[in-house]
């Protein structure tokens, strides 16, 4: 059977998807656009579990060959739609290359870790952050601060950006959704400000995204109140 064309499997309101979208827009890569509801528990649908058996987003169907996991879909891309136009997203030096690597695990293992972390229980039920999680948080924007300070460059790994930069610039709108101050990072806020302002395709990936995932957490909140509420009202009529 014959793809064709690629098939992306994505939610706006997932970072990791935003990583991703922006990276094939960068790329020009042309693609079926399959959006996947995760609040209506879509991505465990059958037909998507024979597909991603980790039921994950983002996925891409490549003419065939499925992957999952935004960096490794990044990199993948990368290596096989590479344009003399676009090279510098993901440079072939090995030193270069390593650099950028470098950053995406950071911004897996550490960064957008301690973001899942830290908001887990707001993200998912409406209540305060993780107070046990705030340090995992600070310490990550801490080091993420140190390295563009002492990089004495614009981006992350140079004068130009890269795929490192568009990753973690998708963690970082996370934090933005979560409606949290990184202002006191003075090097992280700057960065970011040059980020929304010089790559093309930041407002159409992710604009939309960071709003579905902020009124969605305002939701829970409010649904939230409202049970507590109830169940005050509750306690003091059997009282």
């Amino acid at each position: 059977m014959a793809w064709l064309s690629t098939e992306f499997y994505y939610y706006k309101g997932s970072a990791p998807c935003r990583a991703v979208w922006m990276t094939l827009k960068m790329l020009k890569v042309e693609y079926e656009d399959k959006q996947v509801d995760l609040m209506k528990a879509e991505n465990k649908r059958p037909w998507f579990v024979r597909l991603n058996p980790q039921h994950t987003l983002p996925t891409i169907n490549d003419q065939g060959f499925v992957l999952w996991e935004s960096r490794a879909i990044m990199m993948y891309v990368m290596n096989k739609y590479v344009t003399e136009e676009t090279q510098y997203l993901y440079p072939t030096d090995p030193e270069e290359r390593a650099r950028v690597d470098r950053m995406l695990f950071f911004d897996m293992g550490t960064l957008y870790h301690a973001i899942k972390e830290y908001f887990a229980p707001k993200m998912h039920q409406g209540l305060p952050p993780d107070p046990d999680k705030e340090n995992l948080l600070k310490t990550s924007l801490d080091y993420l601060d140190t390295f563009l300070e002492t990089g004495g460059v614009p981006y992350l790994c140079g004068e130009k950006y890269t795929i490192a930069d568009i990753s973690v610039l998708a963690s970082i709108t996370e934090l933005d959704a979560m409606d949290y101050s990184y202002k006191c990072y003075g090097e992280v806020l700057r960065w970011t400000q040059r980020m929304k302002e010089n790559f093309p395709f930041y407002k159409e990936c992710c604009v939309e995204g960071v709003e579905m995932t902020r009124a969605r957490v305002k939701q829970l909140e409010l649904d939230l109140k409202k049970q507590l509420e109830k169940e005050r009202k509750q306690s003091i009529t059997k009282k």
